[in-house]
Order: structure tokens, then sequence, then C-alpha cells
């Protein structure tokens, strides 16, 4: 994973990080709110030659097993019996004592849950240091000599809630990277345009938004969101790019599984090269599911089962769509052998013959459910293959693109769908903002295109 895939995976996780990160340290803060409060007070004391109280400064410092010995004594049964006797509290556990280095100094340290017995605590267990030493060891060189009293702390010790909260967030924000690697490596859906490259070898030609005005129906479609019509016709750019010296004429566009917007994308398509003054015919393939008589609100009993039966010419099952240069060829009824049918030399005459006159689109069945688009994609120039973002799986992307390579298809490219708002950064892809410029451009755009296809039909008729 290069530091850019790990940025990305950052910004894909970034609710996730979040709230894993706000939680732990919720959680800190709730542990130290049960903790009980704990208070330290410290008392002071020296340790001084035996014989006088009076050069208690001007004295050598005593040995480190004379004061190690001292400091054990603060924990010892004697001293904390007295310490109960006088205070009427169990010391056990609560007490600590330790030397100040380089000093003749001892400080004693008690605990406890109320501050002011904490304070009582510590100079009760000096004196009584102080006490069962000279009785131990009446004629010891040195003595405790009690120095400073304890104060009542006013603050607890323990627990420290603004490390726990900080230990907490961070332990979140640890658990949150490793749920977001985990998901990133167990993730079987198709996410990026890498994804793609990696498991069909061609590149993404088109990414197109979840957007539901790409699916609206008959004359409504013409008017597409700006973000939506965009990316329409960004594909429909890329698509006549794909192969300069030997630009395709027939394009079938296809996908692994049903429910991946390739009818919406085809028939989008048809329409925006249309819109340029291209002749267009649209062939709805897809004989089992037919989808695009439906999404043009036209007839759709009559069309290509019938024409390659035999049934009816060609020139009898084609239908005006409403849009200029736009033609469809429909699917007709669903045939008891639609491979057949669309394997046939009858078919590839069919589209060879339609490329005369008009850039075919081909709307073709999916690729794993049926072996239709596999045999229909021999009879085309090239293929489009559909994928949907963050459903399609990757094991299913790579089958179909195995089942195109089999049969020789020309795999044009693939265009991702069903693109999120505000995921197009974490994938490699591109966000668009638009603003009042950016309709008013669009206007101009559609005004232009309704005058190119003026233009376009004239050209045709004198053709004709």
């Amino acid at each position: 994973m290069t530091i850019v895939d790990f940025l990305r995976l950052l910004r894909a996780n970034l609710l996730l990080l979040l709230a894993a990160t706000l939680i732990g340290g919720l959680l800190g803060w709730g542990y130290s709110a049960l903790q009980p409060r704990i208070y330290a007070s410290e008392s002071t004391g020296f340790l001084a030659p035996g014989n006088t109280e009076n050069s208690v400064i001007a004295a050598g410092l005593p040995s480190d097993s004379r004061a190690s010995s001292y400091l054990a004594l603060t924990n010892s049964r004697a001293v904390l019996e007295r310490v109960a006797q006088e205070t009427g509290q169990n010391a056990a556990g609560s007490l600590s004592a330790a030397s100040v280095p380089d000093s003749n100094l001892i400080r004693v340290t008690a605990t406890s849950t109320d501050p002011e017995a904490a304070a009582r605590l510590a100079n009760t267990a000096l004196q009584a240091t102080a006490d069962v030493a000279a009785e131990v060891d009446p004629n010891s060189p040195v003595r405790v000599v009690p120095l400073s009293d304890a104060q009542v702390p006013t603050a607890p010790v323990s627990p420290n809630t603004r490390n726990n909260i900080i230990l907490g967030a961070a332990a979140g924000l640890i658990a949150g990277l490793a749920i977001a690697l985990l998901r990133r490596m167990m993730d079987v859906k198709v996410r990026s345009r890498d994804d793609v490259r990696a498991l069909t070898d061609a590149g993404v030609i088109g990414t197109i938004p979840e957007d539901t005005s790409l699916g609206r129906k008959g004359t409504e479609a013409m008017n597409l969101d700006p973000r939506a019509g965009e990316s329409i016709r960004a594909l429909r750019t890329n698509l006549n790019f794909v192969s300069v010296d030997q630009p395709p004429r027939i394009v079938s566009f296809t996908s692994a599984n049903p429910s991946e917007g390739k009818s919406t994308i085809a028939s989008n398509l048809a329409r925006a090269l249309a819109l340029t003054g291209e002749r267009v015919l649209l062939v709805d393939a897809d004989l089992r599911r037919p989808r695009q008589h439906d999404l043009f609100q036209v007839p759709g009993d009559v069309g290509l089962s019938e024409v390659l039966a035999g049934e009816v010419q060609p020139e009898q099952a084609l239908v005006d769509t409403g849009i200029p240069n736009l033609t469809l060829l429909a699917a007709g009824r669903t045939p008891p052998n639609p491979s057949e049918l669309l394997g046939s030399e009858r078919m590839r005459a069919l589209l060879k013959l339609a490329s005369q006159d008009y850039f075919v689109i081909v709307d073709s069945p999916p690729l794993l459910p049926v072996t239709d688009a596999a045999i229909l994609s021999r009879a085309v120039d090239g293929t489009v293959l559909v994928v949907r973002q963050g459903e399609t799986r990757k094991d299913h992307l790579e089958a179909a693109a195995e089942s195109l390579r089999s049969v020789g298809a020309h795999l044009v490219g693939v265009v991702i769908n069903g693109i999120a708002p505000g995921k197009g950064g974490t994938s490699g892809y591109y966000g668009y903002g638009y603003g009042s410029t950016y309709h008013k451009s669009h206007e101009k755009y559609l005004q232009g295109s309704s005058s190119a296809g003026r233009k376009g039909r004239k050209r045709n008729k004198r053709r004709s």
C-alpha cells in the first residue's frame, strides 16, 4: 500500500475513525468516572545525628543502608499498629516512603479516598516511623526528625481522567484503523480504478454518479442533472477516442450481473451521441429482460427477435424515439432460443449493415447468468463492461472479463456506475462542483446540441 492509498483509506473511513476515536475517549472517561478518587499527601522528615538536635544541617548524610532500614519501617507492623491506634484507620497498603536523592530527607506518602484522612495518615506515619526507629535502635547515630506536616490535597492523584481519555481515544483510533485495514483486505467488491485495472487489464472510460435523473423515461430523460449529464458526455468523448485509427461503429454494453446499470447507460449515451448530430441506432439485444422500449416509452412488441426470425424486415421494426437522430430497435418478444439468434450470421449481418448508416449501440444481456453477451461480443467492434461501485463482486468482474477474452472479444473499456456522492476522491475519481455559471453554460450546450442535431438531419436528408 502506497502513501496515496493509505490517505485514500483514511478519507474513505473518516467517519469510522472519528467514531472509533470518540468512543475510545468516552470509554476512557467512563473508566475514570467509575474509579474511586484517590488523594495523596506527603510529610517530610530529616535523618539527623542522634546526639544533638542543633546539628541537623551540618551533619553528613547517613549511609544508604541506614536510610533504607528507616524507609522499610514505614510499612512495618509496629508503625501500622501505631497509625491505626491514633487515626482509627487501617493504613496497610496506603503508605510509602522514599529518600530524596542527594539529601538527608525522607518523604512519607499516604493515600486515601478522603483528602483529610490522607494528610492525617502521612503525618501520623512519619511520627510513628520516627518513634519506632528510636525504640528499635536507641543507640543509632541518626534519628528521624519530622520536618514539615502534610497538607490536605485539593485534587486527586488517581484516576488521571485526562490521560485516560487520551489513551482511550488513541486506542479507539488504532482500533478504527485496524477495522478499516481489515475491511479493505476482506473487501470483495469493486471500489476503484485500481480494482478494475487489476481484474480486467482494461482502462476506465467512464465514471457515472449515483443519480436518479439517469433513470428518467421518455422525454424527461433529456433533462439530466448537471453532474449526471457531464459524466455521460465524458463517456461519449472517451468512447470516440478509444481507437483513433479504427474507431468502433458497433459497441455493445454489458455487465457481469443484472441491475448494474448497463441499459440505463446505453440509453443515455445514445441520446448524448444523437445530440451531437450523429445518427445512432440503439439495439436492445437483451432478449430475456428487455428495457429500452420502457426507457423510451415506445412500443416494444415487434423488434429484434422478429427481424432475426425473418418475420419482418429491419426497417419495419425500427421505432422513432422522438429524439432527433436516435432510432430504436426494440427486443420484441422473448424467443425460446436467444443465444442462437444473437450468435447467428443474420445478427452479424444486421449489425454490419446498420453500421453503414448509424453508430450502433447494443444493449447486451449480462455475461455471467447467460452466454448471450459473450456470443454477441464477437459480432461487434468493441464491448464496454459496466460495473457498479460497491456492489459488483471482484470475482464476478474477473469472470466477466475472462468470458470476453475467451471468445476473442475486444474489451474497449470499463464504466464504473453508481459512484456515491463524496466517494470520488477515495476511489481516484473526480468530483464536480456546479454553480450558476455552469448551469448557464449547460443550457448553451443543450442549445448548441439541438442546433447540431438540426444540421445533422439536414445532411442526412440530402444524403438520402
